[in-house]
């Protein structure tokens, strides 16, 4: 396989031009995005342009604290994000989110990077940032699906809460967190079942697109879907599990 191939600055700015087009779409149809989207692009631009140099200098550096504390940053910023978008208070939600998250890199990150990959070092970030940024990156959106469900059938079914409590149940709110763990499982679970048929992975497109063999890629994307859906299972598990205890006052009314 040949090596990767090089993307010009200059040929990069032309592709950008491309975004005329949707820009007139917005304009035509009068959808008042333009605005957004100009904001967005340069947004994710900037960003990654910042990222791409702070991960050069990690590879160049390639220490291990300054990878640690970049780990570190990232579960922060994930956790940090998560609660925003399930419209929680970080100061009830956030650690139990960070448990999550830093459980699940705990289990499966170590075992990824060093049983399968076998990356030596194993804190060498070319595999550690980016992988680890996969599987927060999932994991952020499976634990806010699992929160704002949660919170909104609790809310929206806070008799059937009250039913079961009054009955004596042990866990009144195990209905709730069933329901909003199945409902954070699905996307992953149909991800798994249609790739490779309807959808080719970008990592794997990547991968391919960088000169590696397709059958190697393949199995770095396998490794990288079963990893995926570890993490989300064990970080949802972990902070639906330690939410539903900050959901409630001690006489079992909800807090949110």
């Amino acid at each position: 396989m040949s090596e990767a191939l090089v993307i010009g600055n200059g040929a990069l700015a032309a592709f950008y031009l491309m975004f005329l087009i949707p820009l007139l779409l917005f304009q035509r149809w009068q959808l008042g995005l333009s605005k957004s989207l100009i904001f967005s692009v340069t947004r994710m631009t900037l960003q990654l342009a910042v990222v791409g140099l702070y991960l050069q200098t990690l590879f160049d550096f390639a220490n291990i604290f300054l990878n640690t504390i970049w780990l570190l940053v990232m579960i922060l910023v994930a956790s940090w994000t998560v609660c925003r978008q399930a419209g929680a208070k970080p100061k009830s939600l956030l650690l139990p989110v960070l448990s999550g998250q830093a459980i699940a890199l705990v289990c499966v990150l170590p075992v990824m990077i060093i049983g399968v990959i076998q990356a030596e070092p194993w804190w060498q970030a070319q595999y550690l940032i980016p992988v680890a940024g996969m599987l927060l990156g999932n994991a952020l959106s499976a634990n806010v699906l699992a929160l704002d469900r949660f919170h909104a059938s609790l809310k929206q079914r806070h008799d059937e809460f009250q039913f079961y409590l009054s009955l004596g149940s042990p866990h009144p709110s195990k209905p709730f967190m069933k329901e909003a763990f199945t409902a954070a499982l699905r996307p992953p679970l149909a991800a798994m079942s249609t790739l490779g048929i309807v959808s080719l992975p970008g990592m794997m497109t990547g991968q391919i697109l960088g000169g590696t063999t397709p059958l190697l890629a393949v199995k770095y994307q396998l490794v990288i879907m079963v990893a995926i859906f570890l993490t989300v299972t064990l970080s949802v598990a972990t902070t639906l599990t330690l939410a539903s205890h900050r959901a409630f006052d001690q006489y079992g009314r909800l807090k949110m």
